[in-house]
């Protein structure tokens, strides 16, 4: 109905014999911009991320780690999102090169569900084969936006930073597209006027080495089947606060194993 009355008023304007340009002009982008928006907000987004881990050692031993490339998708439906990894065959073998010693690393794959407007997550995590669900607050991000911009994945993307309070003092650059209108993107990254569309962390450890993750979206595109957004395992609901304290008496634990068996 809006298109229809715009269209209109330009058959008119032209009917008259008299057209503003510029006034036409501006009146068939914002239509454009319009229509757009509108398309993606009655259709689901599924939005494909390689997502890459990377550590830096400072040393420079004769030790090699490996990251793994993972795929994950995103599902956007308004202020809901579910964010999992898409199962794919990984025929990369880690050996030795020779005299080093190699590992391989890969990102968490938790599947992740977001609720931008209840500000609230669920993660499906494990511990030693024992399955969580996380239920929690999104974390809050104190985004700095700034002009900068470029294009990923066919669209135009701002730049974004912030230090994340997470114990670690994560330093985060992201890039967002306002014409994706929601605030969504990769993991538990949220809260920017627009989906995000690529994401890279940094922590600096006090020893000199590096560690973080880049997200890049390579593909978007709409999806009309349904998502009902739950977790294929059932688990223990606990926050994020008890999850971290498991994992660190687990940690613990093992720790304690391993020396006590060399010793």
């Amino acid at each position: 109905m809006f298109g229809a009355f715009i269209f209109q008023v330009i058959s008119k304007s032209l009917r008259c014999g008299n057209p503003n340009l510029k006034i036409m002009k501006n009146i068939l982008n914002f239509l454009f911009l319009f229509l757009f928006t509108y398309s993606f907000s009655q259709e689901k987004l599924r939005i494909e991320y390689v997502v890459v881990p990377y550590f830096d050692s400072a040393t420079k031993e004769d030790f090699e780690i490996k990251p793994n490339t993972s795929v994950f998708e995103l599902i956007v439906d308004n202020d809901e999102s579910y964010y999992q990894i898409v199962p794919k065959i990984n025929n990369d073998q880690t050996g030795n090169t020779l005299n080093m010693i190699s590992a391989s690393f890969s990102a968490d794959s938790n599947p992740v569900y977001k609720n931008s407007s209840t500000k609230t997550y669920k993660e499906e995590a494990e511990i030693a084969h024992r399955i969580f669900l996380i239920q929690d607050k999104l974390p809050k991000i104190d985004w700095q936006t700034t002009k900068e911009f470029k294009e990923i994945a066919g669209f135009s993307v701002f730049k974004a930073t912030a230090i994340l309070a997470d114990g670690h003092k994560t330093a985060v650059v992201a890039w967002y597209s306002p014409k994706l209108n929601f605030k969504t993107g990769p993991d538990k990254f949220w809260g920017l006027p627009g989906v995000i569309l690529s994401v890279e962390t940094l922590m600096n450890y006090t020893n000199g080495n590096k560690e973080g993750i880049r997200y890049v979206a390579t593909k978007v595109e709409t999806v009309s089947s349904k998502h009902n957004f739950q977790f294929s395992k059932k688990g223990k609901i606990i926050s994020v606060q008890e999850f971290n304290d498991l994992q660190e008496k687990y940690l613990r634990q093992q720790m304690e194993m391993f020396n006590q068996g060399i010793e």
